[in-house]
């Protein structure tokens, strides 16, 4: 019996409260944020009550594009093949490195500079031990944008295992995983061998 009470107090309460929420403007101001957000997400085509185009939030930014533009700054360069050269090597950043990869969709470190300087017609040993000893030879006091990089990261033999391509302005790109443009600091520095020059 006592239950049976209680719900009817229950159901009157509830009733006291929605006869006195409907006699404020509470349901005018849901309706119209609730249409308003409808508006917002289809466009003009609700019915444009409450539509403005500048309450549209707007399209989401694409992140920054790798490469040229995305954040990095190459040298001064002055020759318009090595600029070539350049710009298609950075642009690869974010590509995972596979061994012996040529790309498109991936690269080791010597395929990476292989195939950027293949877009001049230019083309070099495949191999980082090969290019090493068949290139020019230049010391890192002269170093300028397109020219190679030579790396020891930990092999026993005292030649180079690792490479990447200078960019100007203290930075190098190269195939790690993923490929990427690096600064120069001193853990590239302390496995520094040489450089090697391939436009002259």
């Amino acid at each position: 019996m006592a239950s049976i009470l209680e719900h009817g107090i229950a159901i009157g309460i509830g009733a006291a409260i929605v006869t006195t929420v409907a006699a404020t403007d509470i349901p005018d101001q849901i309706h119209d944020g609730v249409r308003e957000a409808v508006c917002l997400v289809e466009g003009p085509e609700c019915g444009g009550e409450t539509w403005t185009e500048h309450d549209r939030p707007d399209e989401p930014e694409e992140p920054p594009a790798f490469g040229i533009g995305g954040g990095v700054e190459i040298g001064d360069v002055d020759h318009e093949d090595l600029l070539t050269v350049i710009e298609w090597a950075v642009a690869q950043q974010g590509k995972p490195y596979l061994w012996g990869g040529n790309g498109p969709d991936a690269f080791d470190c010597s395929g990476l500079i292989q195939q950027a300087y293949l877009q001049v017609g230019v083309n070099i040993p495949r191999t980082t031990t090969t290019m090493w000893p068949a290139l020019p030879e230049v010391s890192q006091s002269e170093l300028t944008p397109g020219d190679l990089i030579f790396l020891n990261m930990g092999s026993s033999r005292p030649q180079p295992d690792h490479m990447g391509m200078f960019i100007g302005n203290n930075q190098m790109m190269h195939c790690g995983n993923p490929c990427q443009v690096v600064t120069l600091d001193s853990y590239w520095q302390q496995r520094y061998m040489g450089a090697r020059r391939v436009i002259t």
